[in-house]
């Protein structure tokens, strides 16, 4: 998905509806990209939450890729076999490191 500014990723985020837990599980333990890319765009509203908690000049398109990047990597690091695991927690945690890291080279 490409966006334009950073409004336009937070007006086209809006549009997203959260994945549900037996989603996000019976999505997880389907190894396809399909499944990835489900999952990636099914939390780019958590992604919009951090990015909009950012300060002001850390909200660039930079920032809104860097984040959408993490959390990509997070789903391919992220093991949904294990019970009682959360993804949503890992990508919460990945975020916060990322936001800390553009806030620190900015």
């Amino acid at each position: 998905m490409l966006f334009i500014s950073v409004d336009d990723f937070f007006d086209k985020v809006k549009k997203i509806s959260p994945l549900t837990p037996e989603q996000e599980k019976s999505l997880g333990l389907v190894k396809d990209a399909v499944a990835r890319e489900k999952l990636v765009l099914g939390y780019l509203p958590t992604v919009a939450a951090f990015v909009r908690r950012a300060p002001k000049d850390i909200q660039t398109l930079n920032t809104v890729y860097e984040c959408i990047s993490v959390s990509e990597k997070a789903v391919d690091g992220f093991d949904f076999s294990r019970e009682n695991a959360r993804f949503a927690h890992h990508l919460c945690a990945r975020l916060r490191q990322c936001i800390t890291k553009c806030i620190a080279y900015r």
